[in-house]
């Protein structure tokens, strides 16, 4: 398909071979490297393809081998230009298509939101509205970071926003927080439930909501242990247990709580070291087909970045034409090893990112007893961490049948 583009590109023709000896005429155009395709033999005459460069060699080839050469085909780019030269209207509007659809790709016409549940769309619409976001407007005006900031302070519920530019469209996802929603509407649906611990700690504070608390500051509890009885015993004048009431229980549970920590890695690791050298290559893609212009790189070793640009005008009008750019960049791999800073250095890196994602899920820590060795392979880091988190986590309450009988003197 390569091929043929090129072909297309610069033009070629199709042409009548006759003489005295066309074989001699064949020979000469192999032996000066001139290409010839689609070769046909017609009995009296040969038929073949020519690039419009080659057929301009041909003069003294013909003369030499005494060969007669009639053009029967014309196909390619300089010919249809050629032949519509006198068009000129033809030939702005193209420029004029172009330029309109260029100036078009250089603004917003569609924002689109995604992951919205309890704020609708309109809702946000508006908000950015105001904040002078609106559809229509230059993409260079967008600041994709400060949009992020600004939807996060507006509505808290939003606990993670992502913002960018695609075509025409600026796209922004956001997730909302819908644990703090599943828990309401379970606590509204008033289903019987307990709460349990999610995993082994000292109990730090207790603050009973609805439901019996089974546990004091102060207790060491295990994975699973019963925290908040959603059941509630109904007491009669003596005492006795007369009946039962059922609740979903809800209570803020904390607990200190140690996580084991354990990073290793060695020293010695691959560095790929770009030498310089770079290749370009080109492609569109117009509908289902894909037109390449990429270039074999040549490197042994390389990497490839491939980056497109589609057209497109509105979220429901694609346009059916992507243009694409590859990059090929040469690399050498050299083995190497990390000085003792750089791997403390990575091993502080690797234990911040595990910090902060514990902090996510609403972890405090309260004391980080993690130490980093380095010996001459490997560099490990290990210990406890210590922290204050929420341990509590629902399980449906057991509903009993009946109340216990009682006792027979206290009939």
């Amino acid at each position: 398909m390569l091929t043929s583009f090129f072909r297309y590109l610069y033009g070629y023709v199709r042409v009548r071979l006759t003489g005295y000896s066309p074989e001699r005429f064949l020979n000469l155009c192999k032996a000066h490297e001139i290409e010839i395709w689609d070769l046909q033999n017609n009995g009296g005459y040969y038929e073949m393809n020519l690039s419009i460069r080659d057929f301009r060699r041909l003069k003294p080839l013909r003369k030499k081998a005494k060969a007669h050469l009639q053009v029967t085909e014309r196909h390619g780019l300089p010919f249809f230009l050629h032949h519509y030269r006198h068009r000129k209207m033809f030939a702005v509007g193209i420029l004029l298509c172009i330029a309109f659809l260029y100036t078009m790709s250089l603004f917003i016409w569609n924002i689109h939101i995604e992951g919205n549940y309890s704020r609708t769309t309109n809702v946000i619409l508006d908000y950015l509205e105001s904040e002078h976001i609106v559809h229509g407007m230059k993409k260079s005006q967008v600041d994709c970071k400060e949009i992020q900031s600004m939807i996060r302070i507006e509505f808290p519920d939003i606990i993670w926003v992502s913002a960018e530019i695609k075509g025409t469209r600026l796209i922004i996802r956001i997730r909302e927080n819908m644990d703090s929603l599943a828990e309401e509407a379970a606590v509204s649906g008033e289903e019987p439930r307990d709460i349990l611990a999610s995993k082994e700690g000292i109990i730090t504070s207790v603050l009973v909501r609805s439901g019996v608390s089974q546990v004091q500051v102060g207790d060491e509890v295990e994975e699973g242990q019963l925290l908040v009885l959603g059941r509630i015993d109904i007491l009669g004048d003596s005492g006795e247990v007369m009946g039962y009431q059922y609740t979903a229980a809800d209570a803020d549970v904390y607990a200190s709580t140690s996580y084991t920590y354990y990073d290793e890695f060695v020293l010695s690791h691959e560095v790929r070291h770009p030498t310089g050298k770079k290749r370009h290559g080109f492609y569109a893609k117009v509908g289902g087909k894909t037109i390449s212009l990429k270039l074999r790189p040549g490197f042994e070793t390389f990497s490839t970045v491939n980056t497109e640009y589609p057209l497109k005008l509105t979220e429901n009008f694609y346009l059916p034409l992507t243009f694409g750019t590859t990059i090929y960049e040469e690399y050498e791999i050299y083995t190497e090893s990390y000085p003792e800073e750089e791997a403390r250095a990575i091993a502080e890196e690797n234990l911040k990112e595990f910090l902060e994602i514990l902090i996510e899920k609403g972890v405090q820590i309260v004391e980080n007893n993690v130490k980093i060795e380095v010996d001459a392979n490997t560099c490990t880091a290990y210990g406890t961490i210590t922290a204050l988190e929420e341990i509590g986590s629902y399980s449906p309450t057991e509903v009993l049948e009946e109340a216990p009988e009682p006792l027979e003197d206290e009939k």
